[in-house]
Order: C-alpha cells, then structure tokens, then sequence
C-alpha cells in the first residue's frame, strides 16, 4: 500500500518549540492532581486557612476600629502591616504543601518511570531537559497555588482597606519578599520531590521518606544542639528554608541570626545542586528508541 492510498501525509504547518511541550507537562500534572479526590482534603486544608485569615482581615477591617488596634487583633494571626505576618502565613500554608507532595510525588513523576511512560516522552521530540523542567515546573505550581498565591491576594487585600493606595507604596518591599520566599519554596521542594520520586517511584517509600525527612529532623536538632544558633539546628530542612525566606523579609534580628541564614542558604543551594544532578543521572539511565 503506497504511503497515498493510507492517506499519510507530510506537516505543512510551522513547527512549536518543544519547550511548549514542558508546558503541556506542567498543565497535564495540574489536571492529575486536582482529578484526584483524595487529594481534595489536603488542597481544602490550605484553601479553609487561606479564608479564615482573609474573612478575619475583612471582618477587623469592617469593624471601624482605628489603625492600631486593628493591627493589634491581626498580629495573633501575623498581620497587622507587618512584613513577617505573610511570611507566618505562607510557613503554615507550607505544612499542606508538604502533606499534597508527599502523596502526589508517585503520581506526578514515579509513574512515568514505574510504567514506562519517560520512554514514551522521550521517544518524541521532547528532550531529557525538557521532561525535567517539565515535571519541576508542575510541583513548583503545586507549590505556589497553595503558598505564593495565597500570600499575593493578601497583600493586595489588606491594601484594599486603606483609604489610598500608600498601603502598597510603602510596602511594596513586602510583595518582593513574598515572590522571594515563594520562589525558594518552589525550587527547593520541587528539586527534592522529583528527585526522591525518580528514585523511589511508589507511594508509601516516598511519602515515608518525605516525612521523615522533615519530620524527623526537628526532635534531632532539640537533642542535641546547645543553643538557638547551635549549627547543629541546620539539620532540620524546614528551618533552613524558612531562615532563608527570612532573608528577603529583613526579619533577622543581628549579624548572628544574619549568618545563620546564609549558612541555611548555602546547604540548601548545595543540596539542589547535588539532587539536581542525581536526577539528570537518573533520567539518563531510561533507554528510548526514536
């Protein structure tokens, strides 16, 4: 049969980068997770927090009360005008951010490898980068749905009930911080969560190992560091990002919290590093046939 009568025929169109293809990743990723009812309570959590802050800001707001007092019944919840009220808010939010990854770390990216579906990605003209930008792009926007997001709308929220716009003037370094902060969540936890999943594929040896790697840390540094500023309190993965966050929003109290911070920048860019290039590895073992 000639390739004519099978009605075969060449693509006359313009060819798309394949980038747009990690694109197509990240979108396929986000209709997985919120596909999954399971995962419904987890995304409820983070979304009843999100409301409880917003409805109790309106609400304080609404009441008439003069500009201190208003910020004294928001500082509990971390606001009040307050830089590192958003950066309170989005460490809370982080608790359902790790509890989402550690059960959609199989799905997003250890089923690719489990059924064979990376050799069927690879096979087309997406490259190897592609796929790994692809697959971190998709867990930073689990992320930052839950954490960045949240924190941007109430940024914005809380200028909204000013009588101007001085609000955000005079704050605008706050916005900054929160995209800052955002942004090392984002990275970070994406960099560790592909890579763990790459290794481990399966849901129970990941989530166990995400826990305890965040988990079991904090009774560890109680244990056995002397003191608040005890290098000894790195170990614990959570702190040192939040440490690093804290960077952006100024809230470090002396040249020692300062330094404590940078040394939690530096293990926590070294680590993606090192994750990042175990998982190229493990992406480059994966046999495909074009």
């Amino acid at each position: 049969m000639s390739v004519d009568i099978a009605h075969y025929h060449g693509w006359h169109g313009s060819l798309e980068s394949p980038w747009r293809a990690s694109l197509a990743i990240v979108r396929v990723a986000l209709v997985q997770v919120f596909r999954r009812k399971a995962y419904w309570f987890v995304l409820a959590l983070g979304l009843l927090h999100f409301l409880a802050v917003w409805f109790v800001i309106y609400i304080v707001n609404q009441a008439g009360q003069p500009p201190e007092a208003r910020g004294a019944l928001l500082e509990p919840l971390g606001f009040g005008g307050r830089q590192n009220g958003y950066l309170a808010f989005m460490e809370r939010q982080s608790i359902a951010v790790s509890i989402l990854l550690a059960f959609s770390g199989s799905l997003l990216v250890g089923a690719d490898f489990r059924t064979g579906a990376l050799a069927f990605y690879l096979s087309r003209r997406i490259d190897r980068r592609h796929y790994i930008v692809g697959k971190l792009l998709a867990v930073a926007a689990v992320v930052s749905l839950l954490t960045t997001l949240p924190a941007v709308a109430l940024y914005f929220e809380y200028g909204m009930f000013s009588s101007s716009i001085r609000y955000w003037i005079d704050n605008w370094r706050a916005l900054v911080a929160i995209l800052i902060y955002g942004a090392v969540l984002a990275t970070v936890l994406s960099i560790w969560l592909v890579t763990l999943a790459a290794y481990l594929q399966r849901v129970a040896p990941i989530a166990i190992t995400w826990a305890s790697l965040f988990v079991m840390p904090k009774p560890l540094r109680k244990l056995l560091a002397a003191g608040r500023y005890d290098y000894v309190n790195l170990l614990d993965p959570w702190r040192d990002i939040h440490f690093a966050g804290r960077l952006g929003f100024g809230g470090l109290k002396n040249d020692q919290e300062r330094e404590f911070a940078l040394w939690a920048l530096a293990i926590l860019a070294s680590s993606c590093v090192v994750a990042l290039l175990a998982l190229v590895r493990r992406v480059r073992a994966v046999e495909i046939v074009k």
